[in-house]
């Protein structure tokens, strides 16, 4: 059958009904039967077109979520074949389309993506803080010695580097000593226990 470019009260009918029952534009325009860029151009036009158009895909929506429920909730048939024939059939479930109906009710629980806002919608500012850090600096500004010991390797590599303190970002080399005024050492470096044993019970020299 031609399609056809002008609207008729029947034809509207097999168009709107295929589309509520799921069937995608190219089989309702099929079933009315309408050109497709006539369809698409009322549409746009008009208004009262346009309005039973989403109506019917809101039915739609609502009606292969149903059957997408029915499927994962509730399984279905699938024929077994045994030599060509079909001697039986099993259970099958979806828990793919279980998980797509779960994301869709509650998206924020089982959805692979999360974006988290405030109020209003507004992007949330995260401060990430190294205490360590910021203690370690508090220490250096009341000129206190620090114990590389004490410290994690990181802030170790960092003191040894002399990056730790904020006068050496102006330097050329960030491993080159910083021109401070004289004072009591940033670093203090201690002899372990052991070391020392290790020097007592050395031989000496006859």
């Amino acid at each position: 059958m031609p399609a056809h470019s002008t609207r008729a009260p029947e034809a509207d009918e097999r168009f709107f009904a295929a589309l509520e029952n799921g069937h995608p534009i190219r089989t309702a325009c099929a079933m009315a039967p309408y050109a497709r860029r006539c369809v698409y151009r009322w549409r746009k036009t008009n208004e009262a077109f346009a309005r039973r158009w989403a109506t019917a895909l809101a039915m739609a929506v609502d009606l292969l979520a149903d059957e997408a429920d029915r499927r994962g909730r509730d399984g279905y048939d699938e024929p077994v074949f045994y030599e060509g024939e079909q001697c039986g059939t099993k259970r099958r479930y979806s828990d793919g389309l279980l998980l797509a109906r779960l994301k869709a009710l509650k998206p924020e629980q089982y959805r692979e993506t999360y974006t988290a806002t405030g109020a209003d919608n507004r992007p949330i500012t995260v401060r990430i803080r190294d205490f360590e850090l910021e203690w370690l600096v508090a220490d250096l500004a009341q000129g206190k010695p620090v114990d590389l010991d004490a410290v994690s390797p990181r802030i170790r590599a960092l003191l040894e580097c002399g990056t730790a303190e904020a006068g050496h970002s102006g330097t050329a080399d960030p491993c080159a000593p910083c021109a401070a005024s004289p004072g009591p050492p940033l670093v203090e470096k201690r002899e372990s226990p052991r070391a020392n044993n290790r020097l007592a019970a050395a031989p000496k020299p006859l």
